[in-house]
């Protein structure tokens, strides 16, 4: 049974739930973050289904090494842990046979940019980053990027990705954060492959989003790992609170997820096969 967060005074979303954007790594600079024990203990305490997860260190250098540690661990638990490979744009050629060598992994079902992390604007490295998006289109793989915080990585800069590949799967990884949430609601609107995760907003925005843009379009997400497990509660509040009849509720906390993962053709159970 679930442990009510400090925050619920909601009921219970009684409905299968993916979280589309969590972090899963030792560390952040010099702050510890939950060990991968603690993650899974509050995925079960808040009746998260599976998870996916992304590396923090890894967009400071050395992708390779924290993709295959995200690798492993999903390895050891394939049916909860969803593991997105990041590359480094800047290191051309090498990053798409960084990221054509993860995909081809079984585990890996996505890939994540932070440009501001990773200090890059998409259109400073145009011609990798299409090759980089194709990539993962090939792979049926969703790119979620960080956006909302310029220089690099407004709502429009990212936008941007998805014009330019239009059979890849982009997704704003936080709907704009705070200060691009309308514009970041109608980007994804208009532009067919584009999709908002919900890591951020707050339960109004989260209806105007879904109003906005479509239910069909937006996905739940906490950035939980990032920080403790209250984040995780704060956000599922915010869904809950965001006044959504039944059937849009349950895509955006699921089904959006389970269509652009691939879940019902490739099932998490199977992913080691």
């Amino acid at each position: 049974m679930r442990t009510p967060s400090v925050y619920s005074t909601w009921i219970d979303l009684a409905m299968p739930i993916i979280d589309f954007h969590t972090h899963l790594d030792e560390r952040w600079l010099n702050q510890p973050l939950p060990n991968e024990r603690e993650f899974l203990d509050t995925l079960d305490r808040f009746e998260i289904e599976a998870a996916c997860i992304f590396t923090l260190q890894g967009f400071y250098g050395d992708c390779r090494r924290h993709n295959e540690a995200l690798a492993e661990r999903s390895c050891r638990h394939p049916d909860r842990l969803i593991p997105f490979a990041t590359v480094d744009p800047k290191l051309g050629d090498a990053a798409v046979q960084e990221l054509e060598g993860c995909l081809a992994n079984p585990h890996f079902r996505g890939v994540k940019f932070h440009p501001w992390l990773q200090a890059f604007a998409p259109s400073m490295v145009k011609p990798t980053m299409i090759e980089l998006v194709r990539c993962a289109a090939r792979h049926r793989a969703p790119v979620l990027f960080h956006d909302g915080t310029p220089p690099y990585s407004t709502s429009f800069q990212i936008a941007d990705m998805a014009r330019w590949v239009p059979e890849a799967k982009i997704v704003l990884g936080h709907a704009g954060l705070s200060d691009y949430i309308v514009p970041a609601a109608e980007l994804v609107r208009d532009i067919p492959n584009l999709f908002a995760c919900v890591c951020g907003p707050r339960a109004g925005w989260v209806n105007y989003l879904v109003r906005t843009a479509g239910a069909d379009k937006v996905l739940f997400g906490s950035d939980f790992g990032f920080t403790d497990w209250t984040i995780l509660a704060e956000f599922l509040d915010n869904v809950r609170a965001a006044d959504l009849d039944p059937m849009a509720l349950e895509q955006v906390v699921y089904r959006n997820a389970v269509r652009l993962l691939n879940l019902h053709e490739r099932p998490l159970s199977t992913a080691a096969a």
